[in-house]
């Protein structure tokens, strides 16, 4: 499965996190301001954007340097701090996001999953992240023994074909063998097909906004009842 969107989700949400970031630096911001940059950060910032971010000539490459220079201009882009204030406006953010405590499951995950678990699926996470994510999980799903493959970690972010390459290699199975749920069409449900795994599509609260409408779920455990027999 995907992480962030699927499995968990920040608590402070990310606009609560930023503005009381921000005002704790002396930033007047109100929380829409920081929702409309948020949203316009990630779009120039994209996973298309990655390596670029690092000189590298594939702009799907990734390691722990390049998400910390990603999240670093974010968070220039949202909050605009003072030269003074840079480092440590990010690194406020960085440590806040790296929490376990600033992290929740959505309340149908645990469920989900023990029936997974009980079917007998390997269960795992593939994610667009950074070492964070390991002690968040550790936390919050350390019952189900996951399988992690962090982008950082793996070299490319999806939804790049090394990434689910090196996924199925460490998996020591087929690609058709494989099932992503995921709430990006591209990253978790059109690259992995192409490559040769199963997908599902998790909308959760949002309005299908790309591909197969019919092959969708709002929630997790619709998606598992999908599954199981």
């Amino acid at each position: 499965m995907d992480a962030v969107g699927t499995v968990i989700e920040p608590s402070p949400s990310v606009a609560d996190a930023y503005l009381a970031a921000g005002r704790a630096h002396g930033m007047d911001l109100d929380r829409e301001t920081i929702r409309q940059r948020f949203r316009q950060a990630i779009a120039k910032y994209s996973v298309h954007a990655y390596g670029t971010l690092q000189g590298s000539d594939d702009p799907l490459r990734t390691d722990e340097k390049t998400e910390v220079a990603r999240w670093r201009a974010i968070v220039h882009f949202v909050l605009s701090p003072r030269p003074e204030q840079q480092d440590e406006v990010f690194q406020a953010l960085w440590s806040h996001f790296g929490q376990a405590d600033n992290w929740r499951l959505f309340e149908d995950v645990s469920p989900a999953l023990s029936l997974l678990h009980s079917a007998g699926f390997t269960l795992g996470l593939a994610s667009n992240f950074d070492q964070r994510l390991r002690p968040i999980v550790e936390r919050h799903l350390a019952a189900f023994d996951l399988r992690l493959f962090v982008s950082s970690e793996v070299g490319w972010v999806k939804p790049a074909t090394a990434f689910y390459e090196r996924a199925t290699d460490a998996l020591g199975c087929q690609p058709q063998e494989i099932l992503l749920i995921g709430d990006d069409w591209e990253n978790d449900v059109q690259a992995p097909r192409d490559f040769g795994w199963q997908a599902l599509y998790l909308t959760r609260s949002r309005k299908p906004d790309d591909g197969d409408i019919s092959n969708s779920y709002h929630t997790l455990d619709a998606a598992v009842d999908a599954l199981l027999p």
